[in-house]
């Protein structure tokens, strides 16, 4: 008699995820066309070239391509390895402590530095280092580890503590609030006891009006919120002109490239307020098909998760999802005035090298992940005969 024995080979990496990748891409495309009519008209003005910015992200976009495809090729376990966290996160705190210091004043924020004669925003890429050191601490600690005090909740303040000093010394208090959702986010994911942070919301939130109100700045945006016709002028003037640029768009739009508020009234209209110029020139249509790919994107990202081939990877997806959906809620409460002015991107659309080019980089990870996923992977079998022998 003949018996088959089935050995099944390591696991490797299967094709790339064409779902991920095909929202990944219409993202991009979309934006690089946004990006273009809407910055033509100040580019023209400031530069005398219409077609400055646009250029400039298509560089950006593809070298972020070129990033994320190669990083989709390198196990994520060895980028997630204790000694390319530590070189990664002591790299990215430096320079977010550089940029607080000595960086470029830019509309009176001091959170880029000039590397080479290009700007870089160093808390960028610290998000997506951030991401992956606190997966690899969560995924490392046991189960009754994480529902104690100490390995559950003390262990991951004492990360988001340690991650955002550079961030309050640039006075960055929107990346704040992003480092604190993905460090709690992934630290709850991966089983945390919530008791302890629902215990400590209140002082948080204490600490976090207190903090904000204390800057005059910041105090007159937030209450700007609230009524920004108050101040059409002052403080509630980049609201009052995103509210206008949406309600002029209705249904279908004015037109691409037709816009009225990208012409010197929305400042920077290819930046933060860029979903403000796609519901003027696209209409509800256009703001309803930008929702959608997001939508489409954290479920892709959510079923990625779930069909990772261990808790890191299912932590590291995961985490990325919060960082792009986080973003993205924030950006589109701004430009609707139910959210205080900030300067957090739009996700893929917006102009910004340093955004785009690490986003890009983060979907490489959630791309390796999706590769080594079990579903996606194939086992193949190696058959051996025998012959077995009756006495």
């Amino acid at each position: 008699m003949v018996k088959k024995i089935r050995f099944k080979r390591k696991n490797t990496f299967g094709m790339l995820d064409i779902e991920l990748l095909s929202i990944i891409s219409i993202m991009v495309l979309f934006g690089l066309v946004m990006v273009g009519s809407a910055s033509s008209v100040s580019a023209l003005y400031k530069y005398g070239d219409s077609m400055l910015f646009l250029r400039k992200q298509l560089i950006v976009a593809l070298a972020g391509f070129v990033a994320m495809y190669l990083i989709s090729r390198v196990d994520y376990h060895k980028i997630a390895s204790p000694l390319m966290i530590m070189i990664g996160y002591g790299i990215v705190w430096v320079l977010m402590v550089l940029a607080a210091f000595i960086g470029e004043d830019i509309n009176g924020a001091h959170r880029w530095i000039t590397i080479g004669g290009t700007s870089l925003q160093p808390s960028e890429p610290a998000k997506i280092v951030l991401v992956v050191l606190t997966a690899y601490v969560c995924s490392r600690q046991k189960k009754e580890a994480l529902r104690t005090f100490k390995g559950g909740f003390l262990t991951y303040v004492i990360i988001l503590g340690v991650s955002v000093i550079p961030l309050i010394l640039e006075r960055h208090k929107s990346a704040c609030i992003i480092f604190a959702l993905l460090v709690f986010s992934i630290a709850f994911i991966g089983g945390a006891n919530l008791k302890y942070y629902f215990a400590a919301a209140p002082v948080a939130l204490v600490g976090l009006i207190v903090w904000f109100m204390s800057d005059t700045y910041s105090s007159n945006r937030i209450m700007s919120m609230f009524n920004p016709f108050l101040d059409p002028r002052g403080t509630g003037y980049q609201a009052v002109q995103s509210l206008y640029a949406i309600g002029s768009g209705g249904l279908f739009g004015l037109g691409l490239g037709r816009s009225q508020q990208k012409i010197m009234y929305i400042p920077e209209p290819q930046n933060d307020f860029i979903f403000s110029i796609i519901c003027e020139e696209l209409g509800f249509i256009g703001a309803i098909g930008v929702i959608m790919l997001f939508v489409l994107f954290m479920f892709r990202c959510i079923k990625i998760a779930s069909e990772a081939p261990d808790k890191l990877g299912k932590l590291i997806a995961m985490g990325l999802t919060t960082l792009i959906m986080s973003q993205f809620i924030i950006n589109i409460m701004v430009v609707t005035a139910t959210g205080p002015v900030t300067g957090m991107p739009l996700p893929f659309f917006s102009a910004g090298g340093t955004n785009l080019l690490f986003t890009l980089a983060g979907m490489g990870l959630l791309l390796n992940i999706s590769r080594q996923s079990v579903k996606r992977v194939k086992q193949p079998v190696k058959t051996i005969e025998t012959k077995k022998r009756y006495i």
